[in-house]
């Protein structure tokens, strides 16, 4: 479960870590470890593996946590923005997650800086309501099955 300043958060860096997973920058693999010349013969640094194979597999574990975690966040907000109703608030969650700036946002939709950040709370606010509500949900749905 997020909190209000993660989500609003989570909304504000939407548009990298979209971008992050779909460049699937962390699938690339490269073996960095010296072979030739006296750098393949120095000992390793304390508490580093000099196995090929394990120091691979321990960077692939670490980089695979890392993108699940970006998958989870960018995920929250996609599933829960269908509960945002106004026509405005739906537009301007969309336009953050493109990365549009507010300062662009409040030009294209005619809007007062307080107006966009109050709409930005709202947002925040419905965002968090839906993921506690369907928490609840889930559990009424347990509850009922046992």
């Amino acid at each position: 479960m997020y909190l209000i300043n993660d989500i609003r958060q989570i909304i504000n860096d939407y548009h990298w870590k979209k971008r992050l997973i779909q460049s699937q920058v962390y699938e690339m693999d490269s073996t960095s470890s010296a072979q030739y010349g006296i750098e393949s013969a120095m000992p390793k640094a304390q508490g580093e593996t000099g196995d090929k194979v394990a120091s691979i597999v321990l960077r692939n574990d670490n980089e695979r946590r890392k993108i699940e975690s970006l998958v989870r966040e960018v995920e929250f907000i996609d599933q829960h923005e269908k509960y945002i109703n106004s026509d405005k608030n739906y537009h301007i969650l969309q336009l953050l997650k493109q990365g549009e700036s507010k300062q662009r946002i409040k030009v294209l939709l005619n809007i007062g800086s307080r107006n966009l950040y109050e709409r930005i709370d709202q947002i925040v606010i419905i965002l968090f309501n839906a993921q506690s509500d369907k928490k609840e949900t889930k559990e009424i749905k347990e509850t009922k099955e046992t």
